[in-house]
């Protein structure tokens, strides 16, 4: 039992040597130097969420991505909150700007913070407007959401030549008032692809109405189909 115990004791210190070594090593060679926070100017609307991440860099050139040693603060918990995972959420009823922050966890003197923009959807059209197709020609309507946006964004958005509009195609919910007239996609990356499948006899049309809906302001929008057989 004394051998074993002796024994037990060498392994124990050459591992806790081994360990030390490994760890002067590693602080010697891999220093953290910096944090960096993306997306860079992230702009969230009114009720809605964001993932941000955070990338370590060390001062051997070492990059780690998803870097998760770190706490996060918001300066306005009234424009956004975020959790301890980076994810941001927005008021649901009021825009303006708060200053994100993650701080390393072991060297709190190493931050880095980036501007949330929390911005609102005034209104949002369909487009195009009254589509007629024929079967015999096509067999299938391609419709897109535009939203726009209040101003409380970042000013390379304000400069674009598109802004305060954007692409919501992929964000709103889609329906068709006759589905026997026509179906619409609501699967992400189809949506607002609308196929005609009206069945009528020939010289007859159907109409249905394209719905467009936005599902945090509940804002609406809608264009009509034809079919011809």
């Amino acid at each position: 039992m004394k051998h074993r115990a002796v024994s037990l004791v060498l392994v124990v210190s050459l591992l806790s040597y081994a360990a030390a070594g490994f760890s002067g090593c590693g602080n010697k060679h891999n220093t953290l130097s910096a944090i960096l926070v993306t997306p860079l100017e992230p702009v969230v609307a009114l009720g809605k969420t964001l993932q941000l991440s955070v990338t370590a860099i060390f001062s051997d050139g070492l990059v780690v991505t998803s870097w998760s040693q770190v706490t996060w603060q918001s300066s306005d918990p009234a424009i956004a909150t975020v959790g301890s995972s980076g994810l941001v959420s927005s008021s649901t009823v009021t825009t303006g700007t708060a200053v994100i922050t993650a701080t390393d966890i072991f060297h709190p003197d190493i931050t880095r913070s980036v501007t949330v923009y929390v911005t609102e959807l005034i209104s949002f059209t369909i487009s195009p407007l009254d589509r007629v197709i024929s079967l015999g020609t096509v067999s299938s309507q391609t419709f897109s959401a535009t939203g726009e946006y209040s101003q409380n964004t970042p000013s390379a958005w304000s400069s674009s030549s598109t802004w305060p509009l954007v692409d919501l195609t992929q964000l709103v919910s889609w329906d068709s008032s006759r589905t026997d007239v026509a179906v619409i996609s609501t699967v992400t990356g189809t949506r607002g692809i609308a196929t005609a499948v009206y069945t009528g006899t020939t010289g007859t049309t159907g109409i249905t109405t394209i719905t467009a809906r936005d599902p945090i302001s509940g804002m609406t929008a809608t264009t009509t189909l034809t079919v011809n057989p």
